[in-house]
């Protein structure tokens, strides 16, 4: 059976904390420069967001607001160690921010340190049942093959957040590899109504649908999905998966009588 998935796991980690502007109060000092670091950040303009952040901690090094986005956003350039010290930073001021130990989880993960995301993502869960730090510790668990725990964890994400297609796009991807292809497809159906045009999300449930011996299912999404993929070896795949359908859904032959 088709246990691997063409997953496309979105990570939806790292929310800012990052306040709205505050129009009615004139700012100074460190909360100007923070500031102006937001509004430089919702254009796009992250290294001059990182500019205004570190002005900001040169008048207050204690400014725990500016240590959040400066990780957010060092975790988005892909500086992850300098992403992991912002956030450290600012969980010494912070210690009960669910979400910003969340995102030190998704940081660890990228560095490589699985022991000190998964601490991480479990801490964030002990604040308050943390959705991202659940759907976080799926992952990691998934990716350890510890696929009764990363089910346990994006259930989790799911009962807290049933609006996210990740999350029940990842519940589906782990019960597909668990070989519970019923209750795969539900939970790929059930992120693929929150995000009709999502590709990868069709693929996975393609592939569940097969699992589950629903050919007919299986052809009409692949084949309503072939006039929308470009990339050649995507295009192939998918036509691989449909010969299958062909192979798989054919009657057996009769026996004959000797």
């Amino acid at each position: 059976m088709f246990k691997k998935v063409l997953a496309l796991i979105v990570l939806i980690g790292l929310v800012a904390a990052a306040a709205p502007a505050q129009k009615k109060k004139k700012l100074t000092g460190a909360d100007y420069e923070y500031e102006k670091a937001v509004i430089s950040w919702k254009y796009g303009l992250e290294d001059e967001s990182l500019k205004y952040l570190n002005q900001a901690l040169a008048l207050e090094p204690r400014h725990a607001a500016s240590f959040n986005l400066q990780g957010i956003i060092q975790f988005k350039k892909k500086n992850y160690a300098e992403a992991a010290a912002a956030f450290e930073k600012y969980l010494e001021l912070k210690p009960g921010d669910s979400e910003a130990r969340a995102n030190l989880g998704y940081v660890s993960e990228a560095l490589s340190q699985p022991d000190k995301a998964e601490a991480e993502y479990k801490a964030a869960i002990s604040l308050d049942g943390n959705a991202n730090a659940c759907f976080g510790l799926a992952k990691l668990y998934l990716s350890q093959k510890k696929l009764p725990e990363a089910r346990n964890f994006a259930q989790q994400a799911v009962a807290k957040n049933d609006k996210s297609a990740a999350f029940h796009n990842l519940l589906g991807v782990i019960l597909n590899q668990m070989g519970k292809y019923p209750e795969a497809v539900a939970s790929l159906e059930n992120a693929l109504r929150l995000t009709p045009d999502d590709l990868n999300l069709s693929i996975n449930l393609g592939v569940a649908y097969i699992n589950s011996k629903e050919f007919a299912k299986a052809r009409v999404l692949y084949e309503r999905l072939l006039p929308r993929i470009e990339d050649p070896a995507l295009k192939e795949k998918i036509e691989g998966y449909l010969k299958l359908i062909d192979e798989r859904s054919e009657p057996a032959a009769p026996e004959t009588k000797k």
